[in-house]
């Protein structure tokens, strides 16, 4: 399962614009295209499929906090057109690809997991994003296609938690990237202390009062601020977990590629006569 809009972003950002007779640029097109192919030839997937964020602002979770993600500006129509392509690109090489105005990729991820748990069978979650941490099980891997490459013990070690309690872990610190407020003053280092001490939130706040005979008063400050910060707490666990899509049909089975729409494709959106072989040769050795 890959967390694709990270990718195109990527690319959008680090690629050279590329104009062509119908588009402003088409280089995080090219990027996100090249970043399939050379995936699918080298890992030669059975079962696949991206997830890609189409919700900002209309999210489930503005409903729960009005300002989630409101630090994040829309996508420009150049990038918007470029996704797009993305995904009408996956659809002609028979791949599964996934978004919602009221889910995030996230959820999607999530959703496809839960099922596999199901059949035993084992996920691959393709991201840079630590929120995903959370749908990581035994046998399953996070992987940024870089040089992180996480087992469920792995981020078990790191975290000094297991990762099924990242959301609570999440709803303590807050988090400056999506928005999300948290508790003031409760940093990484207490909230791992706290987590590894009582696991959840629920726990957390039974046992809260605790805190103020711990290592001479140490954490007297710390239940303080749980005490007062308590709904924002529980709202921003809300935010941070990740929530089961029931309304989505979703899989990750393949469907054979069609060589001559995707010709006509790349033709109409301007690629180069050298990609368009590239891809000819790679769709003839699938």
């Amino acid at each position: 399962m890959i967390d694709a809009t990270g990718f195109v972003l990527k690319y959008w950002f680090t690629m050279p614009q590329i104009k062509t007779n119908t588009y402003e640029s088409i280089s995080a097109f090219v990027g996100f295209s090249n970043f399939v192919k050379k995936f699918l030839a080298a890992q030669k997937p059975q079962h696949i499929c991206f997830a890609f964020d189409e919700s900002l602002g209309t999210c489930f979770r503005n409903k729960i906090f009005e300002d989630y993600k409101a630090n994040r500006p829309s996508a420009p129509d150049e990038l918007k057109i470029q996704f797009s392509l993305c995904r009408e690109l996956l659809d002609i090489l028979g791949i599964r690809n996934y978004a919602s105005k009221k889910y995030e990729a996230d959820d999607i991820i999530f959703t496809l997991c839960k099922k596999n748990y199901k059949k035993k069978i084992k996920n691959i979650v393709i991201t840079n994003d630590k929120d995903l941490y959370q749908v990581i099980n035994e046998n399953d891997i996070w992987w940024n296609l870089s040089n992180k490459k996480f087992s469920y013990r792995d981020i078990e070690n790191n975290l000094g938690f297991s990762p099924k309690y990242f959301s609570d872990f999440q709803a303590l610190t807050g988090d400056s990237v999506d928005n999300i407020p948290g508790a003031p003053g409760i940093g990484k280092i207490t909230a791992t202390f706290l987590i590894r001490r009582y696991k959840t939130l629920d726990d957390i706040f039974k046992n809260f009062r605790d805190l103020k005979h711990i290592d001479s008063g140490k954490y007297s400050k710390v239940a303080d601020i749980l005490l007062k910060n308590e709904k924002v707490i529980y709202m921003s666990k809300k935010l941070v977990t990740l929530n089961t899509i029931d309304e989505m049909e979703l899989n990750q089975d393949r469907v054979s590629p069609d060589l001559n729409e995707l010709i006509k494709f790349l033709n109409r959106v301007g690629v180069s006569k050298n990609t368009i072989k590239t891809w000819d040769r790679f769709i003839t050795c699938q």
